[in-house]
């Protein structure tokens, strides 16, 4: 059964119900499909990876003008956006066979957190602090998780100044206790469940579909159609499917004869013979895209790209397949990187990997198949894979076209995968022929 539609009659349609027009809307039932897929996987697997990780207590910290990203695991900032004045959030162990309790103290907060918060409490003039201590030294965790991390930005949300508070609030006692919250982080980003592939998939296809008809006679009219027009098109279209923001579309064109590439600060005219290029990605119910893909625009007379331009392409196939053989859990990122750009080499294929873990933000939390650059990457070349993960399968091939007196040309690429018990599976397509524009008949 679609999940979507499963959701809908497992809370009523009464719940979803519009209060205006007494039909569902769409941006109603994805909230609350996201919310009950993000509860779903806390409830499930919050507490064992806390045990796995032995951690007592996580304390997120966050106030507003500075929200924790962590939040956005957990429910987020609530219905209106706003995140209140200075709130603590924590989970707390309590051991044996009892289950995971959950509080906030803080302000503003939303009734749909009650789905991952047992205890919603506000404080007044006496602010955050009494309350805060008080949780605390009644549990008296012996570990306690905060949120600092040299490596994982989304779990760096503690400010110098909120750490002080929260040092002040719990007594230097406990400030002994701090862990971060890095590897218990990674690992419940990476643990995905069922209902977040399928939304993952979802968001997938719409990005793929999305694209495949911007680099279309749907979209372009060589000779009058600018990058830019691409660039309106696109957001026009994600913004009419009520999708969330990501990141901006970014195209760019490689010309016979024009070193370099062609982008939207030049804003050229689209013409026959450019090799269009564009970077995209959507969010939808907090999983987010990233896709790569390219296309021709036809000359006069021609009825496919040069036959350059078709092996290079196919060359950027076969690398793609070598990332996913080669995207095995346990393996390090940097390893993946070494040994994909080895093998490709090994079939005379000129390469670049570049790929990285995906999921709740584009550049996830986890293993990253880049170089190993402490000071630019931190630790995520040294991260392994994880079953289950998100990736982002992005590299290069680059080879020489002879139709166009040798000029090198760079296929750069990227899809939305995820790494499964049989292998690594891309979510959709993934592009396996080079688009072509131009041509006539229908583009599908």
């Amino acid at each position: 059964m679609n999940h979507r539609f499963s959701l809908v009659g497992a809370l009523g349609v009464a719940v979803l119900a519009s209060p205006v027009s007494g039909q569902v809307r769409q941006s109603q039932m994805r909230d609350m499909r996201e919310w009950e897929v993000k509860a779903e996987k806390m409830q499930r697997h919050l507490q064992p990876l806390m045990r796995q990780h032995g951690v007592d207590m996580w304390i997120i910290m966050s106030r507003e003008n500075s929200p924790d990203p962590a939040l956005e695991l957990f429910g987020g900032y609530g219905i209106s956006g706003w995140y209140g004045h200075r709130n603590a959030y924590i989970f707390y162990d309590p051991g044996e066979d009892r289950p995971l309790a959950s509080a906030i103290f803080g302000t503003h907060q939303s009734g749909h957190m009650r789905r991952f918060f047992n205890r919603i409490e506000g404080y007044g003039e006496e602010g955050l602090a009494p309350s805060l201590r008080a949780f605390v030294h009644e549990r008296d965790p012996q570990t306690i998780a905060i949120n600092q991390s040299r490596t994982v930005s989304m779990a760096d949300g503690l400010t110098v100044e909120l750490r002080r508070y929260l040092e002040d609030a719990v007594g230097s006692e406990y400030v002994g206790r701090f862990v971060s919250s890095e590897p218990l982080f990674i690992d419940y980003v990476s643990r995905r469940t069922p209902a977040e592939l399928e939304i993952a998939q979802e968001a997938s296809w719409r990005t793929f579909h999305i694209l495949r008809r911007a680099l279309s006679n749907e979209v372009i009219s060589p000779g009058k159609t600018t990058l830019m027009d691409l660039y309106w098109w696109v957001k026009d279209e994600w913004m009419a499917q009520d999708l969330e923001f990501n990141f901006p579309a970014s195209f760019d064109i490689q010309r016979q004869g024009v070193e370099g590439s062609l982008n939207e600060v030049d804003n050229p005219v689209i013409l026959p013979g450019d090799l269009l290029h564009v970077d995209f990605g959507v969010r939808l119910m907090g999983i987010v895209t990233d896709q790569q893909k390219l296309a021709y625009v036809l000359r006069p007379g021609e009825t496919e790209p040069p036959a350059g331009l078709r092996a290079a392409f196919a060359q950027s196939v076969r690398h793609g397949e070598i990332i996913a053989e080669a995207l095995e859990p346990g393996t390090l990122g940097r390893d993946v990187k070494a040994i994909a750009e080895e093998r490709g080499r090994a079939e005379g294929i000129e390469n670049s990997t570049y790929s990285h873990v995906q999921g709740n933000w584009v550049h996830g939390a986890g293993a990253w198949a880049i170089f190993d650059w402490p000071e630019r990457y931190g630790d995520h070349p040294r991260q392994p894979v994880r079953l289950t993960e998100f990736w982002s399968i992005e590299y290069s091939v680059t080879a020489a076209v002879p139709e166009w007196g040798g000029q090198r040309v760079r296929m750069a690429r990227e899809e939305d995968a995820w790494v499964s018990g049989d292998g690594v599976r891309f979510m959709a397509g993934p592009q396996r022929e080079l688009w072509v524009i131009g041509q006539p008949g229908p583009v599908f």
